[in-house]
């Protein structure tokens, strides 16, 4: 009798694994076989836990030929959204931005070398061809230093919106928001000057001729220029500052004059050979380099 009440209070299931049954309450003896968290029943029933996710065995309707068509479905239908993304992405994701990006540190020493040296004779601007079929009409950047790519421009640009940062941080009256509004101005100045080029190709009846991603590669080579000039603006003076800023413009000026040559020549064989007209359009392309470096390497007020 003490056996019997000294365990009255404690858990049903305790007094069940004792074989002891309470007064006032029924315990239901469950065998251990149809017990699927048991160990011995998850064991000896393998699909109590299947694929569905239910216990017991795997429906018959998703296993036979109903499950096979919905899982055909399913996979047509997941590739179809993959299609339309890449559709509608394509220009974001593999092809000509991988290519665009394939650079080394070899070639990036080089590249930089070539934008501040434009005008020595062992640069002749020509890209190599692919020499494999199927592939990109040139080698990538990491095998041609003529090729372009968009690891330095963007690089070069987002060096440029901290150089500017370092420039206005002392100032009493810097705000973050001036941070913002210089990247998005670079940003907007990198776009026109991409316009720029695609509309000089345009009016030489040529603007098919290059992607607009080498294009915008081109045109983003200008803010190497300007950070140089805006670090010779913060540190060498007035004076230091104009004789950089003359021979960033120069540089600017004879590698894009040879490089959008080279575009016009080489790479184009629907080119009318108007010479006076195209020296025109690219003697403009090179004197708009001198201003846009000024605009750019101007230290914003705060």
């Amino acid at each position: 009798m003490a056996n019997q009440y000294s365990n009255y209070g404690q858990h049903p299931w305790a007094a069940q694994q004792q074989n002891i049954q309470q007064p006032g309450f029924f315990v239901p003896q469950q065998p251990v076989g149809h017990s699927p968290h048991h160990p011995t029943a998850a064991a000896s029933n393998p699909t109590a836990f299947g694929d569905g996710g239910f216990a017991g065995a795997a429906d018959p309707f998703l296993s036979g030929m109903a499950g096979n068509v919905l899982r055909q479905q399913g996979q047509t239908y997941l590739q179809r959204s993959q299609a339309f993304m890449q559709s509608k992405m394509g220009f974001l994701s593999g092809g000509l931005m991988q290519y665009l990006f394939a650079v080394t540190p070899e070639y990036v020493r080089s590249k930089l070398f070539l934008l501040v040296f434009p005008f020595l004779k062992k640069y002749n601007y020509v890209r190599v061809p692919e020499q494999l079929s199927g592939g990109h009409k040139y080698l990538p950047p990491r095998q041609d230093v003529n090729a372009p790519d968009l690891y330095i421009p963007v690089m070069a640009l987002w060096t440029y919106c901290l150089l500017v940062g370092i420039a206005l941080f002392g100032s009493e009256t810097f705000k973050p928001e001036i941070l913002y509004n210089t990247v998005s101005t670079a940003i907007g100045a990198w776009a026109v000057h991409t316009v720029m080029l695609k509309v000089v190709l345009w009016m030489l009846g040529i603007g098919s001729t290059a992607a607009l991603l080498e294009l915008a590669a081109y045109a983003g080579y200008p803010f190497v220029a300007a950070c140089i000039i805006l670090v010779a603006n913060l540190t060498l003076g007035s004076l230091g500052y104009h004789v950089v800023w003359a021979y960033g413009g120069l540089c600017m000026a004879v590698f894009l004059v040879r490089t959008m040559k080279r575009v016009i020549f080489s790479e184009s064989s629907q080119y009318s050979h108007q010479a006076s007209r195209h020296n025109y359009l690219l003697l403009g392309l090179a004197t708009f380099q001198f201003p846009f470096l000024a605009w750019l390497s101007r230290v914003p007020s705060s």
